[in-house]
């Protein structure tokens, strides 16, 4: 009993090996294998739309005014004063939480960050200091 047991297991084991090797099922279950290849896609033929760009609707070529008057992709920019009668952030071992001073509106959102009560307000340097990623950001003629 146990030695036929063992034998239709093992015979089991080898018939589904086989079929999985085989690619039996792999297309649907009609028994053909499926062989995928690697594609041949040049640069030339990749991504984006080049010199062909067509327009395709009434948005094309629009370009957003923000209110502010600041920044050209940012909606709102508001430059909120800080808190506390602090002037701007300088790092330091007792100053390490940028925002700390800055004030948290709603009226401030589409700002990068957010907080309990909206968005942080940053200031102009704040922003600057954040896109030169903190002083550690070189210009390509600078030799980096």
């Amino acid at each position: 009993m146990r030695l036929g047991f063992l034998i239709t297991g093992l015979l089991l084991l080898l018939a589904s090996n086989f079929l999985l090797i085989s690619g039996y099922g792999a297309n649907g279950g009609y028994g053909r294998p499926t062989r995928e290849g690697f594609a041949n896609y040049f640069m030339e033929n990749a991504g984006g739309a080049k010199d062909a760009y067509k327009s395709m609707g009434a948005f094309d070529g629009v370009k957003l005014n923000p209110a502010n008057g600041v920044s050209a992709w940012r909606n709102t920019a508001p430059n909120e004063a800080l808190m506390n009668g602090a002037k701007d952030f300088a790092p330091g071992p007792d100053n390490l939480f940028m925002f700390k001073d800055n004030q948290c509106k709603p009226e401030c959102c589409g700002s990068s960050f957010s907080c309990g009560g909206g968005c942080v307000c940053t200031t102009p340097q704040q922003r600057q200091f954040i896109a030169s990623r903190g002083g550690n950001r070189t210009a390509p003629d600078d030799g980096a």
